[in-house]
């Protein structure tokens, strides 16, 4: 029996009417970035409880889907499953852009209308949508339920000018040469330390940016000990180069350091042949590589030998086309006539949760329990952990994340660099400023563009706004995995604010994309400026009460304190990044190490704590919200004055020159690290990389669990504000 029929046979009483229309609680599937302003949809500002919607995390006990955008062929499985499982009469409303017709990802490799997999009731449009549209298609949902409608129809219209001639705007034409030129290792000029490590390596040393060094070597392994042992000490990049004219991959290592060469870059590579892929992993020595080097293999085929990982998926479902970063695998270009076909080879049947047979023995042969952790559970959001248990003692957690993969990376390679900027802050909308800053800043490195001194504190500004509203976003949802209700409701009503003061600078709650190659999109007002002064102070005069309702909270302390222990040498040897590094006792900060924007102009303190648990994890980036405030309120008193806009049409034909161009910044979770590869002649990137934090403390927080008991699980997880979204990319 469908939901129309059981609507019409099986609501006829009032008082089943009644019941169905106050339980509408949403099972917790949160699907993607819409996620963001759904989770605010619940909290304080706007409350969609009071409408009888209460989010729920057992699916066979609710009857109400919110899919919060984009569905993957890997999450549409999850999707089904837990539809099946719900009781009738069961709803399906449909957030966001994504959702309705792939969005931004429209052309991705492995994208899935949700109305394909299960029955939809209502789209909710807007990228995302804001809570009061979410909270309007729940009304609406009671309303049917009722017996009465109040959905919005849409009429198609036609624009015309005078004369009878539809207005459009002028195209944006593409430019792809047949054969590029593929030369990343670009020598810009050389200075003393490529030198030095010329004679570390014995190979040509090529400096490609500021800090920032590249070397082809005939022995990768070997490169790079002699560069371990000359003091880099974890990998912050593993990148993969298709040159299919010239039957070759480029593989590459990214190696930074911790301890010496802070702000230094240097990259090994070697030429491979593309019909026989196989390089030497490193990852046994240094472990920070492991789980690109399965990302790298998984998207290109690449075999790296001595990694256990090889021949397995990790980021993709089983029915994802093979190798879809290489060349020859070509995504659709965009038509306003056709409409592309999903799921034509998509079998739902397919046991996505079966393990490793060996897996599975030798826990039974050890009297251990595996137990699978999500994807669809209220305490690992949108990621399986596959966990090995000694009675309640974690021995081993394995991470299956990628239900959330979007693709950006190949996207990003089929359209124009001015497109990709709403593109590639989608990772994490919540921090979108500083996604954007480090995308632009690596065309405005290429191109030796000069940033206005008002642009600069502007984007600044933006940059720590998002930095201030994405920890507050993970103190809510750290709350919500220790069933600290009031904790989630005081984090995200602070975090209310921030979002109101974007709204005033950029227009955006999120995804504001305002920050352009060689400035911002327009200027922003003092008085606008002024008013965001005046509502960060009345947020911090609110913290206080976060800092004594939750953060000091008995309970929470007993939570977190000596849980998910990671010590120094170990959050160096993983490639930890931004406050989980931190918080155990490593002092580094991009805006320190390596100063950007107006950093260099502002006074502020790095946050510390050396315990390197849980609860140093929190507190490292409570102190941060204090130290933004401080930042943000400098830049505003000290808000020079002049042009910040850019002209926008110059920048929808930008060439880069020839080259690998790099860039990081300190994002709010952590180093963010972009790579754009020019042919020197293409108007859209040859290769774009990008490693987002996320990504980057993925393996630390698998090893903060081990020995730990199975109820800290969710406590550690949330203790390292893991973003899926931001992982997957």
């Amino acid at each position: 029996m469908d939901d129309v029929t059981f609507l019409q046979k099986g609501l006829t009483s009032p008082l089943k009417k009644w019941g169905t229309k106050w339980s509408l609680w949403p099972v917790h599937l949160v699907t993607a970035c819409c996620g963001v302003e759904l989770a605010h949809a619940y909290a304080c500002g706007y409350d969609a409880e009071r409408l009888g919607s209460l989010n729920y995390g057992i699916c066979r006990q609710t009857n109400f889907i919110i899919v919060e955008g984009a569905i993957t062929r890997k999450m549409a499985r999850v999707l089904k499953i837990t539809w099946e499982q719900m009781p009738n009469p069961k709803f399906v409303i449909v957030m966001g852009a994504c959702g309705i017709k792939g969005g931004i990802f429209w052309n991705s490799y492995h994208m899935v209308r949700p109305w394909e997999v299960v029955p939809v009731k209502y789209f909710i449009p807007g990228c995302p949508p804001t809570p009061e549209a979410l909270i309007r298609g729940i009304f609406a949902l009671q309303k049917e339920i009722e017996g009465r409608s109040i959905v919005t129809e849409f009429e198609k219209i036609t624009i015309k000018e005078d004369g009878g001639k539809v207005k459009r705007l002028p195209p944006l034409r593409k430019f792809v040469v047949e054969y590029p030129a593929v030369v990343p290792n670009v020598e810009r000029y050389q200075d003393d330390f490529a030198k030095e490590l010329e004679a570390v390596l014995g190979v040509r040393v090529y400096t490609i940016g500021e800090k920032t060094f590249y070397a082809f070597v005939g022995d990768l392994l070997a490169s790079a000990k002699a560069l371990k042992d000359f003091g880099f000490d974890h990998v912050k990049c593993v990148n993969v180069i298709d040159i299919p004219h010239e039957d070759c991959f480029i593989v590459e290592y990214t190696l930074s350091g911790y301890s010496k060469f802070k702000d230094c870059l240097v990259t090994i590579a070697k030429r491979i042949d593309r019909k026989n892929p196989n390089v030497p992993s490193l990852a046994e020595l240094f472990p920070s590589a492991d789980y690109m080097e399965r990302e790298m293999h998984e998207f290109f085929g690449v075999l790296f030998e001595g990694n256990d990982w090889m021949g397995k998926r990790f980021l993709l479902d089983e029915s994802t086309p093979l190798y879809p970063l290489r060349k020859d695998f070509k995504l659709e270009e965009e038509s306003i006539t056709e409409e592309k076909q999903f799921l034509q080879d998509f079998d739902s049947n397919l046991d996505f949760t079966k393990l490793s047979d060996d897996f599975v023995a030798d826990a039974l042969s050890k009297e251990e329990y595996v137990l699978i952790v999500g994807p669809q559970h209220p305490g690992s959001g949108h990621m399986r952990l596959i966990v090995k248990l000694d009675g309640d003692v974690i021995k081993e957690v394995i991470p299956d994340p990628g239900y959330v993969h979007r693709g950006v990376e190949k996207i990003a390679e089929t359209r124009l660099y001015i497109q990709n900027i709403p593109l590639v802050e989608r990772p994490c909308i919540i921090d979108f400023a500083n996604y954007d800053l480090c995308y632009v800043r690596a065309i405005e490195n290429a191109l030796g563009l000069e940033v206005p001194e008002r642009a600069k504190y502007i984007r600044t500004l933006l940059a720590e706004l998002c930095r201030i509203g994405t920890h507050l976003y993970d103190a809510g949802i750290l709350a919500v995995f220790l069933g600290h209700t009031t904790g989630f409701m005081w984090a995200f009503g602070l975090r209310e604010y921030i979002c109101e003061a974007l709204t005033l600078m950029t227009g955006a709650r999120v995804t504001g994309s305002f920050i352009m190659p060689g400035g911002i999109r327009r200027d922003v007002s003092d008085e606008t400026l002024r008013k965001v002064k005046k509502i960060v102070l009345a947020m911090r005069d609110r913290l206080s009460k976060l800092e004594k309702v939750f953060v000091k909270n008995p309970t929470v302390v007993a939570r977190l304190k000596d849980v998910g222990v990671l010590d120094k040498s170990k959050a160096i040897e993983l490639g930890l990044v931004g406050p989980f590094l931190r918080a155990s006792g490593v002092e580094f900060d991009l805006r320190r190490v390596k100063p950007y924007e107006a950093y260099s102009e502002v006074d502020w303190d790095i946050a510390m704590a050396y315990d390197g648990d849980a609860y140093s994890r929190l507190l490292v980036r409570v102190e941060e919200i204090n130290q933004s405030i401080n930042i943000v309120t400098q830049l505003i008193d000290n808000m020079p004055s002049g042009e910040a806009r850019c002209d926008l049409w110059k920048l929808s034909d930008i060439v880069l020159p020839l080259g690998e161009h790099v860039s990081m910044v300190e994002g709010a979770r952590g180093t963010i690290f972009m790579s754009i590869l020019s042919d020197g002649e293409s108007n859209v990137p040859y290769r774009f990389r990008i490693v987002t934090p996320c990504w980057y403390i993925l393996k630390g927080f698998m090893e903060a669990c081990k020995g730990h008991r199975l109820a800290d699980l969710q406590a550690i997880y949330g203790s390292f504000g893991y973003f899926p979204p931001e992982a997957d990319r």
